[in-house]
């Protein structure tokens, strides 16, 4: 069992059972102690009693004085009864055994001895005998009494006990149920901080949480700033590297490019074609530090807000094309996605539609049966049967054979491939030239129609 939940219900429920079934078992044994303890005393004050009323003819046979003599022993079978053995002569017995006898052990004067034994009609009697002396002569006294009324009142209480004792149980289980349930509760916070970080709203979790949680909440804290850290300084070297890049590559095609450095033809175009390639690493790891900004990690993607940026951004870049880019959105709410990799992702399909296109660039987003939608498409040429094949073609990177689309589309699929969506090409889609189709899936479905 995994759950910190059901391993306290477990151990608490087996906690309880063992006590609860204990205590039964103790009170069972002190009830029943009592009792016989209870029925002993009574039957040696009735032994005591018989001795008083006790006296012998002048042939030492014992007889007892009826006014003295309890009426229960004179009715018969009524449970209590007693026999008198003198160590010679008849013994005496109760009228109430009418015609059977009971068990007579042989004591000293002193001794005392307790058992139980069935007596007359099905009856269960205890029986209490004890040797006296009495004046020159010796006998047992044993008295016996039935117990089934008695052990009736002892079944009935212990049936009782037993039913208070299993509600008792389950009121407690159900109180310590509460009790951990409730305790638990104090890690919800937890859980709304872990989402709310997922969706980009938070960058560190409250600390106001149970104190055994407050060490694990800290150093995750102290993680997710360090992540952010790390992050950020990532981008910016990214940034500055490509950007300091920039200069020295197109010194060197300067510099490769005139005519009195002597090389030949096909030396020459290799080393500019290997210049040219260098300039495009640079130049697309420069636009994905632009592109993701100053977002930290986890921050979700929200299109509402990131859509009017992106676009003033791309129409700076491409200013001297007066380009028409339309961009609908019918999403309002946040996007569990990761924002650097969305505008990482937008950024390059908008940038390669950009750049082919004649006048218009459209991009709609939507959400639709838990997966967003990213259509991008341009009025541009379009784009050739082999070449949609090529691009679809696991590991080929266009960006780095042909001059066009392609620039950035390594990234796209890499960040589409993380998130398990799907991209698709159409070579002619509503403006005329290429079409392309993102869907990711979503976590939360129910952004549906938002």
């Amino acid at each position: 069992m995994t759950s910190l939940e059901g391993r306290l219900h477990l151990g608490l429920a087996l906690s309880l059972a063992l006590l609860i079934g204990g205590a039964w078992w103790l009170g069972h044994a002190a009830l029943h102690h009592t009792a016989n303890a209870f029925v002993f005393s009574r039957l040696e004050h009735d032994a005591e009693g018989l001795l008083g009323a006790l006296g012998f003819d002048a042939q030492g046979a014992p007889h007892l004085e009826s006014p003295h003599l309890t009426p229960v022993y004179e009715q018969p079978y009524s449970g209590h009864y007693f026999v008198i053995v003198p160590a010679t002569g008849e013994p005496l017995r109760s009228r109430s055994l009418w015609d059977t006898d009971l068990e007579s052990p042989a004591l000293r004067p002193g001794e005392t001895r307790h058992w139980t034994l069935q007596g007359p009609d099905e009856q269960h009697l205890v029986a209490w005998a004890e040797g006296y002396r009495f004046g020159e002569h010796d006998l047992v006294v044993v008295i016996a009494e039935d117990i089934r009324p008695l052990s009736a009142e002892l079944r009935h209480f212990e049936r009782l006990f037993a039913i208070m004792a299993v509600l008792g149980l389950l009121l407690s289980l159900l109180i310590q149920r509460l009790i951990v349930r409730r305790a638990f509760a104090g890690l919800r916070p937890i859980y709304r901080d872990i989402e709310q970080l997922e969706r980009g709203r938070l960058i560190t979790l409250s600390e106001n949480v149970p104190r055994e949680m407050q060490p694990l909440v800290r150093k995750l804290n102290r993680l997710l700033v360090l992540l952010g850290q790390r992050l950020e300084r990532s981008r910016t070297a990214a940034g500055n590297l490509s950007h300091a890049l920039k200069g020295p590559l197109v010194l060197l095609r300067q510099y490769l490019s005139d005519p009195t450095l002597h090389l030949t033809p096909e030396t020459r175009a290799g080393l500019l074609d290997q210049v040219e390639h260098l300039r495009r690493i640079a130049e697309r790891q420069l636009k994905r530090a632009r592109l993701a900004g100053a977002g930290g990690v986890g921050e979700c993607f929200e299109p509402a807000a990131e859509l009017p940026v992106l676009k003033r951004l791309l129409e700076r870049i491409h200013a001297g094309r007066s380009l028409r880019i339309d961009l609908e959105c019918a999403i309002e709410a946040p996007l569990p996605l990761d924002r650097e990799d969305m505008l990482e992702l937008l950024g390059n399909l908008l940038d390669n539609a950009c750049k082919w296109a004649r006048e218009r660039v459209r991009a709609r987003l939507h959400v639709e049966a838990g997966t967003l939608v990213v259509l991008v498409e341009d009025d541009g040429p379009g784009c050739s049967e082999d070449a949609i094949a090529d691009i679809t073609e696991r590991g080929v990177r266009l960006d780095e054979q042909v001059g066009g689309h392609g620039l950035g589309l390594a990234i796209v699929k890499e960040i589409v491939a993380g998130y398990q969506g799907v991209l698709g090409f159409e070579r002619e889609g509503e403006l005329g030239g290429l079409r392309v189709d993102v869907r990711l899936p979503l976590q939360d479905a129910g952004l549906d129609g938002r």
